[in-house]
């Protein structure tokens, strides 16, 4: 079942990179600094960032309540080694085998990061990751302890995209937001580049 999932995720990131990629946009490109690594990555949208570390959360969940854990559980880690990913990227990481601590959010040391391409919608003057790092960053998910980014949508006809999100504490009680970022020229956020 889990390989299934990686599978899918998989290819719907070759999908997007297929549909939404041009020649102008450095998209798909992975950092490595050693070894190509064996096993699968870890996939999710990179929510918080902090000096050269990534929050990566995955959309996906997992169903523990069969265990006597939560309903919705999103895997989610801090890479650190990841100076490149803007908050609103989506990527895989590979970590390097050394040790990862356990609490949750999980830690590990990046080794590659391959970074899905951003999708720009006909209409659009932002791309995906635009508008999911301006949701990020507004009022309505100040509070979050740690956002789930569950769907983007742009709406061409009102010139706006929502953002469907959860915060991980309040993931089962079934709290859903959604934030409306209005479509402009790229957002850029102070102390990102």
């Amino acid at each position: 079942m889990i390989h299934l999932r990686r599978v899918l995720i998989l290819l719907s990131i070759l999908f997007v990179c297929l549909t939404g990629c041009s020649g102008h946009i450095e998209c798909n490109s992975v950092q490595a600094q050693a070894n190509a690594p064996s096993e699968d990555g870890f996939s999710g949208y990179v929510v918080d960032r902090k000096d050269d570390s990534i929050l990566v959360v995955d959309p996906a969940y997992r169903d523990n309540s069969s265990n006597g854990g939560a309903d919705r559980y999103y895997p989610a880690k801090w890479f650190s080694n990841a100076p490149d990913p803007q908050i609103g990227s989506y990527v895989e990481v590979w970590t390097d085998g050394s040790p990862e601590n356990q609490p949750y959010p999980g830690q590990a040391r990046a080794d590659k990061i391959a970074v899905s391409c951003p999708n720009t919608p006909d209409g659009a003057h932002m791309t995906d990751a635009d508008a999911i790092r301006s949701g990020l960053h507004s009022l309505d998910t100040e509070n979050m302890h740690i956002p789930v980014i569950e769907d983007t949508r742009f709406d061409a006809d009102t010139g706006t995209w929502t953002i469907q999100m959860r915060d991980v504490k309040t993931a089962n009680e079934g709290q859903v937001v959604h934030v409306t970022v209005k479509d402009e020229k790229q957002v850029k956020i102070q102390g990102e580049e």
